[in-house]
């Protein structure tokens, strides 16, 4: 009987320890809970430039020309397929993907767009980012992440 109390023993000692270390505490079934992915705190503060969502806003749109001839064109936008383009005709760049992404992400910090910014502001720091000083048109359409867009085109 000594022996069959023992084993008793070991046994609910073994499913205690078990139930201990799993995972069924009582946070385990809320939605919000995070899941067992690796999450930087980049990300948990508002994403990240390879996940597309790191800026503030998830669509960015820029046209630039100088004396009526294409300088610059950028496109941002994140969706499934994320593929931003940037092209820089003053500086012979033509980027897509993750090359692209390299270099809107230099912009994107110098500039810091935020969605109460004027449109104004917007381009001046645009211009100042790319040492223009007189442009033909410019053209900017950013969507932000809180549904606040920013719409200016001028042309000179």
């Amino acid at each position: 009987m000594n022996k069959l109390a023992a084993m008793g023993s070991v046994v609910f000692a073994s499913v205690l320890f078990v139930s201990g270390c799993g995972n069924a505490g009582k946070d385990a079934n809320k939605d919000n809970r995070e899941e067992a992915d690796i999450v930087t705190n980049e990300q948990k503060e508002g994403g990240d430039r390879d996940t597309g969502d790191a800026y503030g806003f998830n669509k960015f749109e820029l046209e630039i020309d100088v004396d009526n001839k294409d300088a610059i064109d950028a496109e941002y936008e994140v969706e499934k397929e994320f593929n931003p383009e940037y092209q820089n005709k003053l500086t012979n760049i033509d980027l897509e993907g993750a090359e692209a992404m390299d270099e809107l992400d230099k912009m994107f910090d110098a500039v810091n767009l935020q969605h109460d910014m004027s449109a104004e502001e917007a381009r001046d720091k645009i211009l100042k980012y790319f040492q223009i000083d007189l442009y033909s048109k410019f053209k900017l359409d950013v969507d932000f992440d809180d549904g606040t867009k920013l719409e200016f085109e001028d042309k000179q």
